[in-house]
């Protein structure tokens, strides 16, 4: 049987190690397996933020071309169109690479928060730009040194791993490119 979306279905990326996204890999050291969230609009398409494009609604293909290792959860009682039109009115805003939460546009699981918010209060903690060993990481200080902020320690503001864990999700099976 073939996995079906349901639109407003969460589709959580895990990190493939030593794939070369450096980005990726320092999101999964910091908060766990996945590094990134998007939002089903319907069997075939897909609403995220990227770095790259921002806040873009794609092909499912395309991000699956983009995406090797899919985990895909189903949010329960929620009114699915709500949601969508919720995601679609942030189309075209740009990605908020400083993670600061009242920063223009936003990152990915900000999008989910923002497009569920309505019906659901989905988790937000202290964010972290560390590992275990490190308060906050080198690639961290460096990717906030190059935007000339500070490292956001202490802001409220969300990650895919800690969505994912969200009591009201129900896992519904893993998407590859081969479906």
């Amino acid at each position: 049987m073939t996995l079906r979306l349901k639109p407003a279905d969460l589709l959580f990326v895990k990190t493939i190690p030593n794939d070369g996204d450096e980005f990726a890999a320092a999101i999964s050291e910091s908060t766990g397996a996945y590094s990134h969230v998007a939002i089903a609009t319907s069997e075939t398409t897909v609403i995220h933020a990227t770095p790259k494009y921002g806040v873009i609604e794609e092909t499912l293909a395309d991000f699956l071309s983009e995406h090797a290792q899919v985990e895909c959860f189903r949010m329960l009682d929620i009114d699915a169109p709500t949601v969508l039109v919720e995601a679609k009115k942030h189309l075209g805003k740009p990605y908020n690479n400083s993670f600061y939460p009242d920063a223009d546009g936003f990152y990915c699981s900000q999008l989910v928060v923002a497009a569920f918010a309505n019906q659901v209060k989905l988790p937000e903690s202290v964010m972290s730009f560390g590992s275990k060993e490190t308060f906050i990481s080198d690639y961290w200080q460096a990717y906030f040194d190059k935007l000339g902020l500070a490292v956001p320690v202490g802001k409220l503001g969300s990650n895919p791993e800690e969505l994912a864990t969200y009591s009201g999700l129900e896992y519904i099976g893993t998407l590859s490119d081969a479906n």
